[in-house]
């Protein structure tokens, strides 16, 4: 009963840790989703500059398109810094999380094996109070 209450300790730990693996490991998924987001609305706003050419003078649109791809450059630069610390505070968290799980199974380990300990302590006292009651029983 011991042993199956620790495996099954060990198994619930060890599902929660691969779940959250699985969590950390999204984020660089949903990185490149809103990456795919951005050049997106980017790809809409140039063809809707694009459809401006044919009504307005070509060189207040090409002002207009260079504001546009500006905007567009620092977005991308300050989405990708943000995504690299966000990544890498992500990776800080993982690592805690990891040592914070083995000394979680560690103590589990211990918990167990002092427990363990204790009942064959305890077993072996029985027996000796057993055997001295019989000795006792045996010379009255």
């Amino acid at each position: 009963m011991i042993d199956q209450s620790r495996r099954a300790m060990e198994t619930g730990i060890d599902a929660q840790r691969a779940a959250v693996e699985t969590w950390f490991g999204s984020f660089e998924s949903a990185k490149s989703v809103q990456k795919s987001g951005v050049t997106l609305s980017k790809t809409a706003i140039e063809a809707y500059l694009d459809g401006l050419k044919s009504v307005f003078p070509e060189e207040s649109v090409a002002e207009l398109e260079a504001a546009v791809d500006e905007q567009f450059e620092a977005a991308d630069e300050i989405h990708e810094d943000a995504w690299q610390s966000f990544l890498e505070g992500l990776d800080e968290a993982e690592a805690t999380y990891d040592e914070m799980t083995e000394m979680q199974l560690e103590l589990l380990a211990e918990s167990f094996d002092a427990f363990e300990q204790l009942q064959s302590d305890a077993a072996e006292t029985t027996e000796e109070v057993v055997a001295s009651a019989e000795e006792l029983a045996e010379s009255a």
